[in-house]
């Protein structure tokens, strides 16, 4: 997309995407991972070679998308050079620490790191105002945090993919529910699972299917045991497209994440969508026209929600219309454009 535009961006990695056009890769000098993430590696980048790369490219300003070890090189990188330093901010590391430890102190201390690192930026950009807020309220200069628009690929997911994707799974004639997203607590699944349970006591016809994989898989599969309900694992390209439009209702009961880029999926697929009033997700509706917003980690208005849903299909229908309208003019390419015009901006001035 840097290249159809014109534009000039260079992503530099420690380990990975080196066979994206415009991507610099340097192999790392060690790694880590993250216990209740195995399949995210931290890696250690050789500083010297990422040094020099940068003072012989001349690179106008350095920005950050991420807060580990290739993030903290940058902000030396950046001093060194005399180069600016911005950065985005998009995953909620400290809440997550805090639901996967339950320690209080743990989850301070992460956002004391993230508060300091952050700080050292001229320029933050959030996904979302939630987390613009809680950026500031974590001490942050308000003044250097900026929202940026993203986007979602309306040609993948369209309402048109909606076909027989879930006979494999032998469903037929129920209203499905449909979750994407990693399979952990800190999601919010525990809210769904009690919520659902209520459900299937009062409604006969429901359907949950889960895509994902994460920690909290077996216990869940445990607790839903004998229910309506599929697993069907990570789902990629056209199967995930299938699978979101062949749905009827989306639930995403995250209160953690910054943005919910599947909240945009469901409704570029024709689905309305039930999220959570806090976190970014809930930004990316119109309440009560293309999906319902409830509390947070409450297992009854989730239920009421999903009611209110269910018992008029002509709503699902009319809401999956509105959200499909309310999306399909945030493109890839109408978003990169957008972004690229604010990051400049901020670079200029």
């Amino acid at each position: 997309m840097v290249a159809r535009h014109g534009k000039d961006m260079t992503v530099i990695t420690c380990g990975g995407m080196a066979d994206i056009p415009g991507a610099v890769s340097f192999a790392p000098v060690g790694r880590f991972t993250i216990p209740e993430y195995p399949e995210i590696t931290l890696s250690y980048p050789p500083f010297l070679d990422m040094l020099t790369h940068c003072f012989e490219q001349e690179y106008d300003c350095i920005l950050a998308a991420t807060p580990g070890p290739v993030g903290l090189a940058a902000l030396a990188i950046s001093r060194i050079l005399k180069l600016p330093f911005h950065g985005t901010y998009h995953t909620a590391f400290p809440e997550y620490v805090g639901a996967f430890t339950e320690d209080a102190t743990l989850e301070d201390g992460c956002w004391r790191y993230m508060s300091w690192f952050y700080d050292q930026m001229q320029v933050i950009y959030a996904p979302s105002e939630a987390t613009k807020f809680e950026l500031a309220d974590r001490g942050i200069d308000p003044e250097k945090i900026v929202t940026y628009p993203r986007g979602v690929d309306t040609e993948r997911f369209h309402p048109e993919k909606r076909n027989g994707f879930y006979q494999q799974y032998a469903i037929q004639n129920r209203t499905k529910l449909l979750y994407v997203g990693r399979v952990s607590r800190e999601k919010g699944l525990d809210t769904l699972t009690d919520a659902f349970i209520k459900a299937t006591k009062i409604r006969d016809s429901l359907q949950l299917v889960i895509v994902g994989e994460g920690p909290y898989l077996k216990e869940m599969q445990q607790r839903l045991k004998g229910l309506p309900v599929t697993f069907t694992g990570a789902l990629k390209g056209e199967s995930l497209a299938q699978a979101y439009a062949s749905a009827d209702l989306f639930v995403f009961p995250s209160a953690t994440d910054t943005f919910g880029n599947v909240v945009l999926e469901a409704q570029a697929s024709g689905l309305p969508v039930i999220v959570t009033d806090k976190g970014g997700p809930c930004e990316n509706i119109i309440p009560n026209e293309t999906g319902l917003i409830f509390p947070a980690d409450d297992t009854d208005a989730l239920l009421r929600a999903i009611v209110h849903m269910i018992d008029t299909p002509e709503r699902i229908e009319y809401m999956g219309k509105r959200a499909r309208s309310h999306v399909k003019t945030r493109t890839f390419d109408a978003t990169f454009l957008k972004t690229w015009e604010i990051f400049g901006s901020n670079v200029a001035a």
